[in-house]
């Protein structure tokens, strides 16, 4: 009971930079942004180059620099596909779609299909040898310095703007104010959190597949309707929200992995619970017409 409870920490940790910035990205700016899963292997890719090149450094600088590198990953494929929306006004959907070819292919080609981190030191480790969960106190850190840094972020006017453009676009145009670079900053912002928890997740596993980034955006969505549908939360900006989801789809799965549950059949199971809570949403409840295009 208590390596389970272990493992459902571990597993939110590792995922809470990418649910933080699904948050910002699907709930409070509001678009679709598929370039997070693209974001998330290219953060862990360019942070086991940097754990490599690296190697026989001190572990405190490796560690400042592994999380440097993946969070510029993701937040480079956030610009690319940011300023494809907004300066070559594509719709969001197809431009974080492009970015994701785009960014499949440079990775294709600075990295192998598969590579293993087993041989290399984890920067993860620090003063940690004992444990089964090796990993998990400075995975504790990491958690809780990003959730404060997005709490306060998030209580600014900046973050604020992120809500008021999710909710009503045409209030900045109202006034003249330009939304590119409230738009720009909330989706770099977004992929950077998504490329640290990429490579969370292949440190922690020991190895980078470049098809790991696949239906994490679906885990998004289905953490942040869990978290919705237990906080109800009517402010505007409330960061327990995916906080909550998180842990709460984590302990799901590892409930149902417990019971003897396929895990193969994990990800039809969560997209079935998306589509009823979401039908049930749309057609039995009265919801005011809004810009949401993703209701979580």
């Amino acid at each position: 009971m208590i390596q389970t409870l272990f493992t459902i920490c571990e597993q939110s940790l590792m995922h809470l930079p990418l649910m933080l910035g699904a948050y910002m990205s699907f709930s409070l700016i509001k678009v679709p942004d598929l370039s997070i899963e693209s974001a998330y292997v290219v953060g862990a890719t360019l942070g086991s180059k940097i754990l490599i090149g690296m190697h026989g450094m001190p572990m405190g600088i490796t560690l400042f620099l592994v999380i440097a590198a993946s969070l510029i990953g993701g937040a480079l494929v956030g610009l690319t596909s940011s300023l494809l929306t907004q300066k070559a006004k594509l719709p969001h959907l197809l431009s974080s779609i492009v970015t994701f070819g785009v960014f499949h292919g440079i990775t294709h080609g600075i990295s192998q299909a598969y590579v293993s981190l087993s041989s290399i030191p984890s920067p993860l480790e620090i003063g940690i040898a004992t444990t089964q969960n090796p990993e998990l106190p400075i995975l504790i850190v990491i958690g809780v310095v990003v959730c404060m840094l997005v709490y306060f972020l998030l209580q600014t006017q900046l973050g604020f703007a992120f809500a008021v453009y999710g909710n009503n676009p045409q209030f900045f145009k109202h006034y003249g104010i330009s939304t590119t670079i409230i738009f720009i900053v909330g989706i770099c912002m977004s992929n950077a959190l998504a490329g640290l928890s990429g490579y969370l997740f292949a440190q922690s596993n020991n190895f980078i597949e470049l098809n790991m980034g696949l239906g994490k955006a679906l885990l998004c969505i289905t953490a942040l309707i869990l978290g919705k549908s237990l906080m109800r939360s009517k402010k505007p900006i409330a960061i327990t929200i995916p906080i909550i989801g998180t842990f709460s789809y984590f302990t799901l799965q590892q409930l149902l992995l417990k019971i003897g549950f396929n895990l193969k059949y994990f990800t039809a199971m969560q997209a079935c619970i998306v589509l009823i809570i979401l039908i049930y949403t749309y057609r039995y409840t009265q919801r005011p017409q809004s810009n949401d295009n993703l209701g979580v």
